[in-house]
């Protein structure tokens, strides 16, 4: 087993862990690592670490190895770890700032098309104003390279009136482009 000096990592580390709290408004130091996050959480089990793990990682200054795990992009957003912790750390929002500040610095997805996914969304969602799903998986098919997946099932859904071809346009869309609008140009136009 590797062994790494906790000290150096920590110092080295500290200005990227700044930002990440600056970013996130999520202070990891608050965390005592209860476990309570892990045992609630739906996809712990599908990944490498589960979210305590991930808070006790940035707290030992390893961000890299945060940036280069599998939960961060597996996260759903579900907020079941935040509804439990008894210190209210939003893991959720952390994981999404985590997500943004790892692409930022060049870091890949560990999990491979959940960006594509996650990018796919944004664009249904700025364009009608709410989630089309039709318009999300022709999206993503057509930007992951899987032109058919999932098509067996959409004439079924169809027909149950689970998903229309045409995406449901909501009044407010013009001022969620804007929001979208907004947010790109904090961001820099990126």
């Amino acid at each position: 087993m590797e062994q790494v000096a906790l000290n150096s990592v920590l110092k080295s580390s500290q200005p990227l862990i700044q930002e990440i709290t600056e970013k996130s408004h999520v202070d990891v130091n608050k965390c005592y690592q209860c476990g309570t996050c892990a045992a609630g959480c739906p996809v712990a089990y599908l990944s490498d670490y589960s979210p305590r793990q991930i808070v006790r990682m940035l707290q030992s200054g390893l961000v890299e190895d945060v940036f280069k795990s599998r939960m961060i992009w597996l996260c759903i957003g579900c907020g079941n770890c935040l509804s439990r912790c008894p210190r209210k750390i939003d893991v959720p929002h952390l994981h999404d700032t985590l997500r943004i500040i790892s692409k930022e610095k060049g870091f890949p997805p560990a999990e491979k098309g959940v960006d594509v996914f996650i990018d796919s969304f944004l664009t249904t969602v700025r364009m009608t104003g709410r989630l089309y799903e039709a318009g999300l998986t022709m999206l993503y098919n057509t930007r992951s390279g899987n032109l058919m997946a999932g098509m067996d099932v959409a004439p079924h859904m169809m027909k149950l009136g689970k998903i229309s071809p045409f995406p449901h346009l909501i009044k407010g869309r013009g001022e969620v482009a804007r929001i979208f609008k907004k947010v790109q140009e904090a961001k820099g136009g990126k």
